[in-house]
């Protein structure tokens, strides 16, 4: 499923080492909020993690000390966001049952939230088909830069857009926050899990 297409269309598509790119220009320039919206139940990873063959072979502890290893090259960022006192959360789509990935995803949220990440979980109705033309993955840098992602069909990631237009920005933004008002704090969630 790709990102519709009024949230494209005015963008400059990117190969994945761009869109790196963009991330670290887009960053740096983030004074004030950082909207990451999360969708798919499942991604591919181009390379699997130590850690996810960990989980996946049911070695959840080993899986969980890996994962507080690779996390730690996020530190730096987390303390940049304390630093600059950015509104930093990331928006994160939940069905349930959970599929595989996401038990794993959320052993590495718990971790991320220890380090000072905002975690905000939206449950969907299982009959939702996720990702949808109003439901799809994005970065939101202030109101000034948009990455949008591209998985394809099959949850990998291959690159994505870049959009600076005012009106693709502002939609993405009433999107993220109107998700934001329904959701609740990751804490919460794993209370309920």
């Amino acid at each position: 499923m790709r990102p519709p297409q009024w949230a494209t269309k005015s963008g400059r598509r990117l190969n994945l080492d761009e869109f790196g790119t963009w991330f670290l220009d887009a960053w740096s320039r983030t004074e004030s909020r950082f909207l990451k919206l999360e969708c798919w139940q499942s991604y591919r990873e181009r390379e699997v993690t130590t850690s996810q063959v960990a989980h996946e072979r049911g070695d959840v502890q080993e899986a969980r000390r890996l994962l507080r290893q690779e996390s730690e090259t996020e530190r730096s960022l987390y303390e940049d966001v304390e630093r600059k006192g950015i509104d930093y959360a990331r928006i994160r789509l939940i069905q349930e049952p959970l599929t595989a990935y996401l038990e794993y995803e959320l052993i590495a949220y718990r971790i991320r939230a220890a380090m000072g990440e905002t975690i905000e979980i939206v449950r969907c109705a299982p009959s939702m088909r996720l990702p949808d033309d109003e439901h799809f993955d994005f970065l939101l840098f202030d109101r000034h830069t948009a990455l949008i992602h591209d998985y394809g069909d099959i949850g990998l990631q291959s690159g994505g857009w870049m959009t600076q237009d005012a009106a693709v920005i502002s939609s993405l933004e009433k999107k993220a926050v109107a998700l934001r008002q329904r959701a609740v704090p990751f804490e919460e969630f794993m209370t309920a899990v």
